[in-house]
């Protein structure tokens, strides 16, 4: 669970930190948590205070992450978080990454593992590319699709094939 704006703000403190535009920043923290969320294997929610504002389809939609608008009360994500853990049915599966100590605590008591959004944001650092812009959602690849999908496939073929076999 990532308190996002927290990392958001550990994130631009660095080098090479964040775009400039705040929906891209909050884009990239999203992208480079499922980055990090598909090299180690695990998933991720992401929890932000406020509401979404304006987003275009698919724009904080990465694989691996969950990304949660908490309303736009003062520190909801903080109360999200808290909550999230304190409810946990395995806490101790859950890793918090927050530098909010009210949050690290309250986490801490519950029985998860916590990381501050520096350890974080360095972490992220050091594992990702540097991009300007956020690079989008990932696409499918062969191989890591369901089983209806990869029958498509498999009666369909290459899909480039596949439109000349159409005429397209």
């Amino acid at each position: 669970m990532v308190d996002g704006y927290n990392l958001l703000h550990a994130l631009k403190k660095l080098p090479d930190g964040l775009p400039e535009d705040f929906g891209r920043a909050r884009a990239r923290v999203v992208e480079l948590i499922s980055h990090l969320c598909k090299r180690e294997g695990v998933k991720a929610r992401i929890f932000f205070d406020g509401t979404p504002g304006e987003l275009g389809t698919g724009d904080l939609a990465y694989p691996r992450v969950k990304v949660i608008f908490c309303g736009p009360e003062r520190e909801a994500a903080d109360h999200a978080v808290r909550d999230y853990a304190e409810n946990a049915g395995q806490p101790r599966n859950i890793t918090v990454v927050s530098s909010d100590q009210e949050v690290v605590k309250a986490c801490k008591l519950a029985g998860t593992k916590t990381l501050s959004s520096q350890a974080m944001a360095k972490k992220l650092d050091a594992a990702m590319p540097a991009t300007s812009e956020p690079t989008g959602p990932e696409k499918p690849i062969r191989g890591a699709i369901g089983k209806l999908e990869q029958e498509m496939l498999d009666e369909i073929g290459d899909f480039e094939e596949f439109k000349r076999k159409l005429g397209g």
